[in-house]
């Protein structure tokens, strides 16, 4: 099956750490949809700056974990960094 995943992320004040997630699947992706989703993330939590999507792959979720769990600006800008190469920044 075939997803995207939103991830709001913090700014700098806040170490770049993800503050929301967001699955899309096959049936609800399109454009419109992705910007809806984004713009919700963006007003649930409003210390996010940006919102990337990118596509779900093997390791991902290990990646997106080890920021949450180590806290540190090192794994967080780790994470940024993937989020960066490997997906859009919508917002």
């Amino acid at each position: 099956m075939y997803q995207i995943i939103l991830y709001g992320i913090a700014g700098a004040d806040q170490q770049y750490i993800a503050q929301m997630y967001y699955c899309l699947y096959e049936e609800e992706i399109s454009i419109y949809n992705i910007m809806y989703q984004a713009r919700m993330l963006k007003a649930k939590c409003p210390s996010i700056e940006h919102v990337y999507a990118i596509d779900n792959r093997r390791g991902l979720r290990r990646e997106y974990m080890d920021s949450i769990r180590l806290h540190s600006i090192e794994s967080c800008m780790i994470f940024k960094d993937i989020l960066e190469r490997e997906g859009l920044m919508i917002l």
